[in-house]
């Protein structure tokens, strides 16, 4: 019965985890794949179709959306989990990361209009 317990206790323990980001899975190209809210997922409008996120080891970034390209600097705050977008003369956008693999990262943005929305990316290269 104590293993029972120790080894419930040990699953739900590290099944509430939570998943831990190294910047160093964020170097590569990320393409737009979908957006999503708590009922479905949603495929990105026309004007959005080749938009991507690249952050480069330098700590740069580089960013297509809606055809408009963007750049700066980036970083990953540990603490609270996001990605912080830097770009000349403009506010720093935030980025709160939910999933991050190699192959895909979800995140919402910090912007009151598209907080509901996950924005789903997946590797490029």
């Amino acid at each position: 019965m104590k293993r029972l317990f120790v080894l419930s206790t040990f699953l739900i323990t590290n099944h509430l985890h939570a998943q831990k980001f190294e910047k160093e899975d964020l170097y590569r190209t990320w393409c737009l794949d979908k957006y999503s809210d708590e009922e479905a997922y949603y495929e990105p409008s026309k004007k959005e179709v080749g938009d991507y996120i690249s952050l480069k080891k330098d700590m740069t970034y580089e960013v297509k959306s809606e055809g408009e390209l963007d750049s700066g600097t980036w970083m990953l705050n540990t603490n609270g989990n996001y990605l912080e977008l830097k770009s000349k003369g403009a506010e720093a956008q935030k980025l709160y990361l939910y999933f991050l693999s190699t192959q895909s990262m979800v995140f919402t943005y910090d912007v009151d209009e598209y907080r509901i929305w996950e924005a789903h990316y997946v590797s490029c290269n």
